[in-house]
């Protein structure tokens, strides 16, 4: 059982393509997908952020190992990083590191069960036969502030914060996994007893999935931010 996949990205309004420090890598044959949410206040969050996501899909790991898998990818940032000229004030911020959110979700098609680890604010939603069957790490629209738990590429990271879930799933199922802005936004409809994933399933180019984010960022619906969203449909 190979899921179908569907991925999409928008940049903060006023932003450029080069500016995005969201990521996002999926590998349908093997059930991985992941999505990360660099931090803007840091330097090189971007490349931390990509690395996360990728590093997620070569080589899942669990939440009992996730130091030791980290400890390359922090290597790696840190060797990727220097001896750049920066200016003084981005050299101060590069010495503190970079920071991201990683969801990591991995499909097992012989035993039809998923799991997921979580740092930080990106959510997973799952929908069965039209309604919200799962949400991770996040459960309520109030979880959500300015100030999360994320994965530094410097060392200092708080593992009491680390989430992992698992659970079942079925042909039929649709997995979301989303940045903060927008699984803000989703679980907020959700509470509202409306169906955001109704929505967002009719996005199914990226230019209407950019409609899409214009028209949730200027309602104020949504606040602005990087978005990354991606669609796991599980085939009968």
């Amino acid at each position: 059982m190979t899921p179908t996949v569907a991925a999409f990205w928008a940049p903060k309004a006023g932003a450029s393509a080069d500016e995005f420090e969201d990521a996002f890598c999926c590998d349908p044959g093997q059930g991985r997908f992941s999505v990360a949410d660099g931090a803007s206040e840091c330097s090189f969050s971007a490349a931390w952020a990509r690395m996360l996501a990728e590093g997620y899909v070569a080589k899942p790991p669990d939440g009992s190992i996730l130091r030791d898998w980290l400890k390359p990818l922090q290597e790696d940032w840190k060797r990727g990083t220097e001896g750049r000229p920066l200016p003084w004030y981005a050299e101060e911020k590069a010495r503190s590191g970079a920071f991201s959110s990683l969801l990591g979700v991995c499909l097992d098609s012989n035993t039809r069960r998923w799991r997921a680890v979580a740092m930080g604010d990106s959510c997973l939603f799952i929908v069965r036969a039209g309604k919200l069957a799962s949400s991770f790490p996040m459960g309520r629209s109030v979880e959500f502030h300015n100030r999360p738990a994320l994965l530094s590429s410097a060392g200092a990271n708080i593992w009491t914060a680390l989430r992992e879930e698992q659970g079942t799933f079925a042909p039929g199922d649709v997995l979301w996994l989303m940045t903060d802005a927008l699984s803000s936004w989703f679980l907020t409809e959700a509470e509202l007893k409306r169906r955001p994933w109704v929505v967002l399933q009719r996005a199914r180019t990226q230019a209407e999935f950019d409609a899409l984010v214009e028209l949730l960022r200027v309602s104020r619906a949504m606040r602005n931010d990087d978005v990354t969203l991606v669609r796991v449909e599980v085939t009968p």
